[in-house]
């Protein structure tokens, strides 16, 4: 039976259960800034409890769905006010127990979660702080796959049943060897919701009901987010705080502001310049982070049929000039990213990505006259907030030096957000949210099988196979060599997704806020043992 915690080190190159689970790779004060890539927790002292950490942020959540709203600001929200069978992590101990307690691996394709007894959703109407059991787990694990737009509905390709015998034991079946079990079961779009308030209020867009550390206090889409401790928590130790609260605001000028005023506590400083801006504020950590955000620029062949064609596709990729995107965007403080983003172990090397995203644009020119589209011409869609209308701008440009004409279409978050995920665009950039696992971060983009809702009219018989078998590759090094083939084969195909970089971001935070670790999702995913050392 494995333990509740189960070290990255072990989870990575352990057992071989412990390779099926998959692959995750995952201070300073007074003005100076830490160059590590990968920041340490920040400790100091005997932990406090009480205060409200206070946060910014410009891109409200869509709704409060945990398993459909996947902007920065709802994902960081959730994790903090629902459970999930495990939590997989981007600190300290890589997987470890949530509602489930412990569990076991009867044999290569059957997996058994004992529930833990004393784990209850919120004490509100309409479920009153019941306990949470393995039948919530089957119902909300139905819900996400009935639910359009839902994360993770190809899970099915692999997960061939599941059920709750009894409200203690909760079974997992598989049709394979799945290495990425636990990336799937611990995803944070995995989230456990109650029947009752499914069924109360229609759906989870406008109400946040789980069973984790904090409870929604008060939420409003144009003004913010604020949640308050769980009293009721299973674990009595944490969390130390009182609650967190993220206030949406104009612009980064307003959220700098704000910081520098002592009205926020943290800054999530986008860039190198940003972080340097409120370096010397008094009293501040600096961290500098890879933030596992990476660029995308997306040519939806459903709508604009010559992207259809390779030479097409290829003539666009050529055109592109990523490094004068880090340079303009982030000051050259970024990386060139593959179809596997740098952070990751299984990314190609980065000479290799270098010299396939060398510029020609010569060469784009050529191919789009051999492809009779020397008038290419598409709309661009990009939301209207941080760095993506620049980001479209620049390609823009590039796409004009090769004689593509380029009309960007940006718009409010929430519009563009609803056109993204009905793939109701002729072409899209956006940064995409940071996934748990190298795998996701394949399926989402290069199989047409794993999300059919998000299909970009170019199917890929040979990726699709290449995809699942490393999905089925237990063994580390040989699902690594297999990740460089497929991302090799991705290249050849320009797309249609194509990656664009990956930039470094900077967490400007007071030194009174102990114990954090800044991630793509905030303080550290389900990390909830923060503190503030601050009177």
């Amino acid at each position: 039976m494995y333990k509740k915690r189960l070290s990255r080190r072990r989870f990575l190159a352990g057992s071989a259960a412990a390779a099926a689970a998959g692959l995750v790779v995952i201070r300073c004060g007074g003005g100076k800034t830490s160059d590590q890539v990968s920041p340490t927790s920040t400790g100091g002292g005997q932990p406090k409890r009480g205060g409200v950490i206070r946060m910014a942020t410009t891109a409200p959540a869509a709704s409060l769905d945990p398993h459909t709203d996947t902007t920065l600001f709802g994902a960081a929200a959730k994790y903090y006010t629902y459970g999930y069978l495990v939590h997989v992590t981007d600190w300290g101990d890589f997987l470890h127990g949530d509602i489930a307690e412990s569990w076991e691996q009867v044999d290569d394709l059957n997996w058994v979660f004992h529930i833990r007894p004393n784990a209850s959703f919120h004490n509100v109407d309409p479920v009153n702080g019941r306990r949470v059991v393995a039948g919530d787990i089957a119902y909300s694990y139905k819900l996400i796959g009935n639910t359009p737009g839902a994360s993770l509905t190809g899970w099915n390709e692999w997960i061939t049943g599941y059920e709750a015998p009894d409200d203690n034991t909760f079974n997992v079946h598989t049709s394979k060897p799945y290495a990425y079990i636990f990336m799937t079961l611990g995803s944070p779009r995995m989230a456990i919701v109650p029947k009752e308030a499914v069924e109360k209020f229609g759906d989870m867009s406008s109400t946040e009901i789980g069973s984790g550390p904090f409870m929604v206090k008060t939420w409003d889409r144009n003004t913010g987010i604020e949640v308050a401790r769980n009293p009721a928590y299973y674990r009595t130790d944490i969390p130390y705080l009182d609650g967190l609260r993220w206030n949406v605001m104009a612009d980064d000028a307003a959220i700098q502001a704000a910081f520098r005023a002592g009205a926020i506590d943290v800054y999530p400083a986008t860039d190198k310049g940003k972080a340097q801006s409120v370096s010397s504020v008094s009293g501040v950590n600096v961290q500098r982070y890879r933030n596992r955000l990476y660029a995308v620029f997306i040519m939806n062949a459903a709508r604009v049929p010559a992207f259809k064609d390779v030479r097409v596709r290829q003539a666009v990729d050529l055109a592109l000039d990523r490094q004068t995107m880090i340079d303009k965007l982030f000051m050259g403080d970024g990386d060139l990213c593959g179809p596997v983003g740098p952070s990751w172990d299984t990314a190609l090397p980065a000479d290799e990505i270098k010299k396939a995203y060398t510029r020609d644009v010569t060469k784009a020119k050529q191919l789009l006259s051999a492809a009779g589209y020397e008038n290419l011409g598409f709309k661009l869609a990009c939301a209207s907030y941080a760095d993506n209308a620049d980001r479209a701008a620049i390609i823009q440009q590039n796409l004009r030096e090769a004689g593509i004409d380029v009309q960007i279409d940006a718009k409010e978050l929430v519009s563009w957000y609803n056109d993204m995920l009905g793939v109701n665009y002729e072409a899209n950039t956006y940064a995409n949210l940071a996934y748990l696992s190298d795998d996701i971060q394949l399926q989402n983009h290069y199989s047409t099988s794993f999300n059919r809702s998000m299909y970009y009219g170019v199917d890929d018989a040979e990726v699709d196979a290449m995809l699942l078998q490393i999905q089925s590759t237990v063994d580390p090094a040989a699902r690594k060599e297999l990740a460089w083939e497929v991302q090799r084969k991705i290249l050849e195909r320009h797309g249609p997704v194509l990656t664009l970089y990956e930039p470094y971001s900077y967490w400007v935070a007071y030194d009174y806020i102990k114990n954090y670790q800044p991630s793509p999702w905030g303080f550290g995913m389900y990390k909830y043992d923060m503190w503030l050392d601050k009177a």
